[in-house]
């Protein structure tokens, strides 16, 4: 009899123990040596500076902003990644001309997390790079593009959710500052602009 119930508890332990790993991995917040894969958009807002003094062209209005990023948490508390984003303005009508403006950037970044070990987070991004920025002037079917890649800097303030132990939901604003050189400089007589990014992300965790 005491045989029998020691089997007993015995199968019945095996799955408790099974049962215990697998919802060890349900538990929620940041840990150490984890990366994250995030895909993002949202809407680009121009801030004031967009425009040509000289020809008093507008450059651009709201756009879209989208991206991704790579991210690997040295601690619960700070990561290191890369971070690649688009960012289109609205096409901007003058007369007969049509301007599109865009920028790409390609950052290396670090992210400060609050209450890391919580299913809810605050985030502060941060990142530095290189930063391609174009305006093209299109009239009729003759257009003519404006181009310069120089120093560009990022940083912003992010929420963010576990949706369960892999995926992640958040909402970010950043605030962009870019270095304009050559054509872009002349065309809008001015050596930086800047931008802000309203997102939506989902991220992934492994």
């Amino acid at each position: 009899m005491k045989k029998l119930l020691l089997a007993t508890v015995a199968l019945l332990a095996v799955p408790a123990v099974f049962a215990q790993d697998y919802y060890g991995l349900q538990e929620y917040g940041l840990r150490k040596d984890t990366t994250r894969i995030e895909l993002y958009g949202g809407a680009a807002l121009p801030q004031e500076g967009w425009r040509d003094r000289n020809t008093d062209i507008d450059l651009g209005k709201t756009g879209f902003s989208g991206g991704i990023g790579f991210h690997r948490n040295i601690t619960p508390i700070f990561s290191l990644g890369l971070d690649g984003n688009y960012a289109q303005l609205g096409d901007k009508d003058q007369g007969s001309a049509t301007l599109r403006t865009g920028i790409i950037t390609a950052l290396i970044t670090g992210r400060i997390n609050f209450f890391p070990s919580s299913a809810t987070r605050l985030y502060i991004p941060v990142g530095i790079g290189a930063g391609y920025m174009f305006s093209r002037v299109k009239q009729g079917k003759e257009h003519e593009t404006y181009s310069g890649t120089d120093l560009a800097q990022m940083f912003g303030l992010g929420l963010e959710f576990d949706l369960d132990d892999s995926m992640i939901f958040g909402v970010e604003g950043r605030y962009y500052l870019v270095d304009v050189n050559d054509d872009v400089a002349k065309l809008t007589n001015r050596n930086r602009l800047h931008y802000i990014d309203i997102l939506l992300k989902f991220g992934f965790r492994f």
